[in-house]
């Protein structure tokens, strides 16, 4: 009897042992569920900004060249000048045709803009890839420019390319010089704005920029879907921004070079688990310590009975 009482005394010990390292475990998980919660965004963030290719100064457009494809299947080029069209300010570009695919190659030109012109190239980019614009202007030997070798580079969308031609077409006009004060929010209203509004490289000889794009179609307007077109203007006029180059005072020869790579595109749903999953964890936060809290105060756990000897005199 004495042994079987061992025994049970025994068994009991087990179990109790194996319910307090259940108590235990569940304490392990739930810290670990806590610290994810809280971790997961800046995790998150960090492999972001990890996997974001960087632009180096001494690496960038390392471009051919000669181009190894027909880059005027996929580029078009647009000309503003005062005296060269019948409607002044605009030229009729009937030999640009449709552009049906993304720029998916390097490749490389040469431009030249106008004293009190712009010239600009269009094409449509892919999300699929990083595009680095490399460029530099230079002094034309037949009419060289009086105010120095500088001018504006701008990258902008479709329509604000047509609001550019506007603001061309009436640029003697002096109530243009106020759109400048208005506030930004305003001012896509009632002129054209570089794209993202930030793509603007004013008053410089030679510089590069970068971009990668999310979208590559929109809707028409007879239904449908078609290319999104960027424009790269090479500016060398007084336009209506307070930043801007005035008129080099003639002739400027431009290469451009464009740098095509790979890059990786996270899925869309990577944004909304960023920012949904703090808030989360602010609201599952607070249950699970308030059910751990109860929890606690209902556990059947037994607690051992323990004889105090006394010592009497």
């Amino acid at each position: 009897m004495r042994n079987e009482g061992t025994k049970n005394q025994d068994t009991y010990g087990l179990l109790e042992l194996e319910g307090n390292d259940r108590v235990v475990l569940r304490k392990k998980i739930s810290a670990v569920f806590l610290n994810t919660c809280f971790l997961m965004p800046m995790v998150l963030i960090t492999l972001v900004i990890s996997i974001t290719p960087t632009v180096q100064a001494n690496s960038v457009c390392d471009v051919p060249a000669s181009n190894n494809w027909n880059v005027d299947t996929r580029v078009n080029h647009h000309y503003l000048n005062p005296t060269n069209s019948w409607i002044p300010g605009f030229e009729l570009d009937d030999e640009n045709e449709e552009i049906f695919q993304q720029i998916s190659e390097d490749f490389s030109m040469e431009l030249r803009v106008n004293n009190d012109s712009a010239t600009a190239v269009s094409m449509a980019l892919s999300p699929g890839k990083s595009y680095t614009f490399c460029y530099t202007y230079s002094a034309d030997s037949d009419t060289p420019p009086t105010n120095g070798v500088k001018a504006d580079v701008y990258l902008m969308s479709e329509g604000n390319w047509d609001f550019y031609g506007i603001n061309y077409d009436i640029r003697t006009e002096n109530w243009l010089e106020e759109i400048g004060f208005l506030p930004v929010e305003y001012r896509d209203t009632v002129t054209w704005m570089p794209f993202r509004d930030v793509h603007s490289y004013e008053k410089t000889t030679s510089d590069y920029f970068s971009i990668a794009v999310d979208t590559e179609f929109t809707t028409s307007f007879w239904g449908g879907d078609e290319l999104i077109k960027y424009y790269l203007v090479f500016d060398n006029w007084d336009n209506n921004r307070n930043t801007d180059q005035v008129a080099a005072g003639g002739e400027l020869n431009i290469e451009l070079l464009v740098d095509v790579e790979d890059r990786l595109v996270l899925p869309k749903f990577t944004a909304y688990m960023l920012l949904a999953i703090l808030p989360l964890s602010c609201l599952i936060a607070p249950l699970v310590i308030n059910s751990k809290y109860h929890s606690y105060g209902l556990s059947g756990e037994e607690i051992e009975e323990v004889e105090i000897p006394i010592l009497e005199n």
